[in-house]
């Protein structure tokens, strides 16, 4: 799960950093951090006249679920989001013998 979790949060970032990437030739700083049961990715583009903007993607597994949170920067503008998902309560729900009707 965690493995499709970081790809799944790439794909995110690549997509949100899309219309950054459109900008005039610059260079584009890439950072990847991979930890026990969290992560980071995140980007900055840079333009000709400096920092064009940036991305970032965290993740972190937890005993109940899993959290993401991440942000676009541009053009001095600020987007987050924070995104939990509780999962255990789910889960014992759908492995529970009475919950399966035949």
């Amino acid at each position: 799960m965690k493995q499709a979790m970081v790809i799944a949060a790439m794909g995110a970032l690549l997509t949100l950093a899309t219309p950054a990437l459109a900008e005039p030739p610059g260079s584009l700083d890439l950072d990847l951090k991979l930890g026990w049961n969290r992560f980071r990715f995140g980007g900055r583009l840079l333009g000709p006249q400096g920092h064009a903007g940036g991305v970032w993607l965290n993740g972190e597994t937890r005993r109940d679920g899993f959290s993401l949170d991440g942000g676009i920067e541009r053009d001095g503008k600020v987007h987050q989001f924070k995104f939990n998902a509780d999962v255990d309560e789910w889960l014992r729900r759908a492995t529970r013998s009475d919950a399966i009707d035949l």
